[in-house]
């Protein structure tokens, strides 16, 4: 019994990586210093030419713990499924190769996990580590959730839409989830998928996880309408597949999102006016239908750069709107920190 149980841990840690050289040996080190011993940790080396690869088995020799597994380059999104079908632990924890844990991350939210296992999914605050700074960030929503709220609260980014911070039950991956070759919002989009499973969400007030940010990161790219039309179009595809558990709500649910992401395409400088496209139009079309219901899911900056952005001579005044909330958000986090 204690031999299975040494061949089965609790956590199944899965850290894809791809030209971390300069980041992992910290990241690594971060896991070493866990004060919850119970994990193993899956090191996924997406097809590096760098030396990660070097750097992921130095430190396996040193910790049994650490696993190292050596794909060819498919992207972050099949480097944490490769790492899933190589987990043997009941509960998946996701750590970027370039960010670190606080020491008592696992410990922390394994303890929340409740008696029998109550909760599906455990969610920490993170802080974000640039260069000058270091900024805590909390979660937006502190409230237990269960049936859809975790999949609403995901569709229009009430809670941040990484995997990263979170313990999983290893039991919602083992669910059909599919694969969409995105670029961007690939954490958002599997975790649209599991909340269709209406999981039992915990939050715990503590700040576990360090998000470097650094130039390169993907989800410092462009972003172009095309890209946001293939996304909803992803989103629509999952919740079609659960027709039968969101009923009618199930286009008020794909607005929230398709909403949530023009706001994120609008408050980008460099993006082009697309305020006459069909998608654009579309989204104004509907949000007329449930303008009362919306007020409960946007604020009101927000729903007025979506009336702004009907008009292309108001392109700059919603530049500057947006400028200014960026701004008002990032000052906030300063003097907290």
């Amino acid at each position: 019994m204690e031999e299975r149980e040494k061949s089965k841990p609790v956590v199944s840690v899965i850290i894809p990586v791809y030209n971390l050289e300069n980041y992992l040996d910290t990241c690594l080190d971060s896991v070493g210093r866990q004060t919850y011993g119970d994990f193993e940790a899956i090191v996924v080396d997406d097809g590096s030419t760098d030396g990660s690869q070097a750097v992921a088995r130095r430190h396996a020799e040193r910790d049994a713990r650490i696993v190292v597994v050596r794909t060819v380059n498919q992207g972050t999104a099949r480097a944490r499924e490769t790492g899933i079908r190589h987990a043997k632990g009941d509960y998946i924890c996701f750590l970027d190769g370039d960010d670190v844990w606080d020491s008592r991350m696992l410990e922390k939210l394994v303890a929340a996990i409740g008696e029998n296992g109550g909760y599906d999914i455990v969610c920490c605050d993170y802080k974000r580590i640039c260069k000058t700074y270091e900024a805590p960030r909390r979660e937006m929503r502190t409230s237990d959730m269960q049936g859809l709220d975790f999949l609403v609260a995901s569709l229009y980014h009430a809670i941040s839409v990484t995997v990263w911070g979170r313990l999983y039950r290893r039991a919602l991956f083992e669910k059909e989830l599919r694969h969409y070759p995105l670029r961007l919002g690939e954490d958002s989009l599997l975790n649209i998928q599991i909340g269709c499973q209406q999981p039992r969400v915990r939050f715990v007030d503590y700040v576990g996880y360090g998000y470097v940010q650094r130039g390169g990161s993907a989800n410092r790219s462009p972003l172009d309408i095309g890209y946001c039309v293939k996304f909803s179009e992803a989103v629509r595809a999952e919740l079609v597949r659960h027709r039968d558990i969101l009923g009618d709500r199930l286009e008020f649910y794909l607005l929230l999102n398709k909403m949530r992401w023009y706001l994120v395409y609008l408050r980008k400088s460099h993006n082009p006016w697309a305020g006459g496209t069909e998608f654009a139009r579309g989204i104004n079309a509907e949000a007329g239908r449930y303008r009362a219901e919306l007020g409960g899911f946007f604020s009101r900056c927000d729903r007025l750069l979506l009336r702004m952005d009907r008009r292309r001579w108001m392109r700059p005044g919603v530049l500057a709107v947006s400028t200014l909330m960026r701004w008002g958000k990032s000052l906030k986090r300063r003097l907290a920190h």
